[in-house]
């Protein structure tokens, strides 16, 4: 195994472009995972049903606090009482309120996904609570809080997509999350690029 599956700022951005989707890893430090990641705008059936399928994480949708209220999403639970220990900022979850069915399939999610990211979209699209998570990132980005959630809505803002991504942590099939080698075959079983949230938050330094 080699570490030619980690790729540069640049790289990732122009894969982004091509409509690709990324492995975002975070600081051994920290929670020591990999995320797959895409922009919210470019989000298909196919895509939603590749990151549950073999990302097997919870599918959550990072945004900036202007748009989540703008969606009327507020917190799950309050800044204050927040005891998740990255202090992830889970608002309620939501489902689209029309043209899904249940909400689970992979067409429903990615619905939902492509509503949460378009400018035109209004609160009253949405069903409250539903199968979709979207995540508030930090205000000031990397340079505050170095989580994927973070990383995603940096990744959006240099490809300028709108800033609205979309993140699935990586399970290994013995249930355990992916890192260092095991990420890195992931990454070359299904020909994704890795890049680091550390590289990230240095580019935009």
């Amino acid at each position: 195994m080699t570490s030619s599956v980690y790729c540069s700022v640049q790289k990732a951005i122009q894969k982004i472009k091509q409509g690709k989707p990324l492995i975002m890893a975070d600081a051994i430090t920290r929670e020591n995972e990999g995320d797959l990641f895409i922009p919210a705008q470019d989000i298909t059936p196919e895509l939603v049903n590749f990151m549950i399928t073999h990302g097997k994480g919870l599918l959550c949708v990072p945004l900036t606090e202007k748009r989540a209220q703008a969606l009327q999403l507020p917190l799950m639970v309050a800044q204050n009482k927040n005891q998740e220990y990255t202090k992830c900022a889970f608002t309620v979850s939501v489902d689209a309120k029309y043209g899904i069915g249940s909400g689970i399939s992979a067409g429903d999610r990615a619905r939902t996904i492509q509503l949460l990211s378009s400018p035109q979209t209004i609160s009253d699209d949405f069903v409250r609570p539903g199968h979709i998570f979207p995540l508030i990132a930090k205000n000031s980005g990397l340079a505050e809080r170095q989580g994927h959630t973070e990383a995603a809505l940096e990744l959006c803002r240099l490809t300028k997509k709108e800033l609205v991504g979309v993140i699935c942590e990586i399970i290994g099939n013995d249930g355990e999350m992916l890192s260092g080698k095991t990420l890195e075959h992931f990454a070359q079983k299904h020909h994704l690029s890795i890049i680091s949230t550390e590289k990230i938050l240095d580019y935009i330094s």
